[in-house]
């Protein structure tokens, strides 16, 4: 009698075993009470992939493809689990209230999707690099007293993208912009103009010739100072020599110049460049600033003690430093006849540095000899004197001005530079001078 009336209409009033319970709304799409819960998580899976969406910028369409296209894809596991979920778990009473909220009111249950970032990054990257442009820091103009003019830079936002697609998505909509954010440079025009710059933390100075057939690398020397000059270091920011100073080109501002190779000289654009690279270093070095990334020379040089030096090649081997203090910090950089003077401008000096060096290792070079045809016979060339390769330990001590004291210790190691010479064909070795006992048979 009233015992089975009531089993009857609690089975009425519940979903039916293995089928969504009505009023779940999936993608939109309300469920009746009859459909079977694979079969529905599966079509809905199936109108969601195939939906298709248009990324536009502004009135330009940058792509137009269904979400299936762009690698997206459903966990139906996950979405079946929380379809069988609704109006199933807890006390009876609780299944109850569960399904007739469901039935008057609508359950939404999301679809798990999963947007990668991989094809979306494949088929924006035209666009992106079209449309992205670095920021451009203001610098301090020394002569002026002033900063210049900072310029914003812009970034195609591609994880926020992916996130407005798969919202998109959800809401059936089929217009979505592409992300594209400002970026403001932490060196602002107004923030540089506050900036108090009254103490010298530190000043190195190095010397180049500058006539005759230096004249290339002069140029050179004075084109890498102007790009670092006026650079402003802000608290915890690193510097990129190569971003600062950029391609060594000519239609850089860079000439032709004597530099150094795989250890040996030759010609190239932008020899020299390695001078302000060194100096700079030098400068923020004995300042107590960060050193990131560097590089000593494949052998010491004659402009700066052995190692301060850095060696930079665009864009693989830079120069990086970080300024490890609570204020900006100015770079100057001059180069004028022959001297290059790098200084570093702030508001205090908050640490004294001191540097010691000492020889923990010594290596013999090597003696190569090469074939000059164009040589007359008994004429000997010695291309490239050899020098003994070096390892040597530095120890910075810096001293901050709350007493706090750090020894920092480091190893660089020079190989050794090879001895070269030039013989016309069928030179006996033994007619080239003896090797010094620094030296080993190559």
């Amino acid at each position: 009698g009233v015992a089975a009336a009531a089993v009857v209409w609690v089975r009425a009033q519940l979903p039916a075993v293995g089928c969504v319970a009505e009023g779940v709304v999936v993608n939109t799409v309300r469920a009746d009470g009859a459909q079977p819960i694979e079969g529905f998580a599966r079509a809905r899976a199936r109108e969601l992939l195939g939906h298709r969406v248009e990324l536009r910028r502004n009135s330009e369409l940058v792509l137009q493809a269904s979400l299936a296209d762009l690698g997206a894809r459903v966990d139906e596991a996950a979405l079946r689990e929380a379809l069988t979920a609704v109006a199933r778990r807890g006390e009876l009473w609780q299944r109850l209230d569960d399904a007739r909220q469901a039935r008057s009111a609508g359950v939404a249950v999301a679809l798990p999707l999963k947007l990668p970032m991989g094809p979306l990054i494949q088929r924006l990257s035209g666009f992106k690099l079209r449309v992205d442009r670095r920021s451009v820091p203001a610098k301090w103009d020394f002569a002026k007293k002033k900063a210049t003019t900072h310029e914003p830079g812009l970034l195609v936002d591609l994880p926020a993208t992916v996130e407005a697609i798969a919202e998109a998505a959800k809401r059936r909509q089929t217009q979505v912009s592409v992300v594209v954010r400002e970026v403001v440079p932490a060196a602002t025009q107004r923030r540089l103009d506050q900036m108090d710059l009254s103490v010298e933390l530190s000043k190195y100075e190095t010397r180049f010739g500058f006539g005759g057939s230096q004249v290339g690398r002069a140029k050179n020397v004075a084109r890498a100072a102007a790009g670092i000059d006026g650079t402003v270091m802000m608290p915890g920011q690193i510097v990129s020599f190569n971003a600062l100073v950029g391609p060594r080109s000519v239609a850089n501002g860079f000439a032709q110049a004597g530099e150094i190779y795989k250890g040996e000289l030759r010609i190239g654009v932008g020899g020299g460049t390695c001078q302000a690279a060194s100096t700079f270093h030098a400068s923020a070095y004995l300042a107590g600033f960060d050193v990131v990334e560097r590089s000593n020379h494949s052998r010491p040089s004659g402009y700066i003690p052995i190692g301060l030096d850095a060696t930079v090649a665009y864009p693989t081997i830079d120069l990086k430093m970080r300024n490890p203090f609570p204020f900006p910090v100015a770079v100057r950089a001059v180069a004028h006849k022959g001297t290059l003077v790098v200084s570093l401008h702030g508001k205090q000096r908050p640490a004294r540095v001191s540097l010691a060096t000492a020889t923990v290792g010594v290596k013999p070079y090597k003696r190569k000899i090469r074939q000059a045809p164009w040589l007359t016979e008994g004429r000997i060339v010695r291309k490239q004197a050899g020098r003994r390769g070096v390892t040597i330990r530095k120890v910075r001590h810096i001293k901050y001005s709350d007493g706090k004291e750090l020894d920092e210790k480091t190893i660089d190691t020079y190989p050794p530079t090879t001895e070269i010479y030039l013989v016309p064909p069928g030179t006996d070795p033994d007619e080239l001078p003896q090797m010094p006992e620094d030296a080993a048979a190559g």
